[in-house]
């Protein structure tokens, strides 16, 4: 079986360069969430692992500011809490990088990808709250 995926590309950057109240294409973010996540009969190549990585780091870039510049009153502390544990668990994986064991890269992937669903909903529903 071979997996073809049309490459979009993203542009990755820091997080001090990303303006707070920028609105985020969720529809990008969602389709190349959907894309990882998708069922395959065999592991991605390493190449498109780190293509993967790439686009998921760029959605974090943007996701994690305006999510924080947004959450500045959570509903309740527990919210709070969990959203700073979130962004510390991403920032974290982000650093380390993928491992190098193929399958264990692809199961980190898709772990990167789910949070990244998780934030993208969260961040639309806090957008919409303060708007």
């Amino acid at each position: 079986m071979t997996v073809l995926v049309q490459a979009h590309p993203f542009e990755v950057v820091s997080e001090v360069d990303v303006d707070p109240g920028l609105p985020i294409d969720t529809v990008v973010i969602s389709e190349s969430v959907s894309v990882i996540l998708e069922p395959r009969e065999l592991l991605p190549s390493s190449a498109l692992r780190a293509l993967w990585m790439s686009w998921l780091s760029g959605h974090f870039a943007l996701l994690l500011p305006s999510l924080s510049a947004l959450s500045r009153h959570p509903p309740e502390a527990r919210d709070g809490q969990l959203i700073a544990d979130t962004v510390d668990f991403v920032r974290g994986a982000l650093e380390r990088g993928l491992p190098e064991h193929a399958e264990a890269a692809y199961v980190q992937l898709q772990e990167l990808a789910r949070t990244c669903r998780f934030l993208l909903g969260l961040a639309s529903d806090l957008y919409q709250d303060n708007r």
